[in-house]
């Protein structure tokens, strides 16, 4: 099988979960896209996007996410839902200052 079948194949898996968990934790919030929005400072079109798999996130998305649902961002990955809802660990503050590393890094060798 090509490499970039398998590769496309993964990505859209990955925002088919992310999606799923976002929409969960957005209404377990009780929060509409527009509330959402204004929470993390992202549009609520681009939430919509999200929801629907139609778009992947950077870091610096899944951090202001995260914040905003006060949820770690790993917990966005989760397949299982049961497993979602035992670990909705809080928002780590540190977590900004370790995605800043990472894209430091990550500009230091693109």
């Amino acid at each position: 099988m090509n490499k970039d079948i398998i590769d496309e194949r993964l990505k859209q898996q990955i925002r088919l979960v992310f999606g799923r968990n976002l929409k969960r934790l957005r209404e377990k919030a009780k929060l509409s896209q527009i509330d959402l929005g204004l929470e993390s400072g992202i549009t609520h079109n681009f939430i919509n996007d999200i929801e629907h798999s139609k778009r992947g996130v950077s870091l610096d998305t899944i951090a202001k996410l995260s914040k905003a649902l006060n949820v770690s961002p790993h917990t966005f990955f989760i397949e299982d839902e049961g497993a979602l809802e035992k670990d909705l660990t809080p928002y780590p503050e540190h977590i900004e200052s370790l995605i800043k590393a990472v894209e430091d890094f990550r500009s230091h060798y693109e």
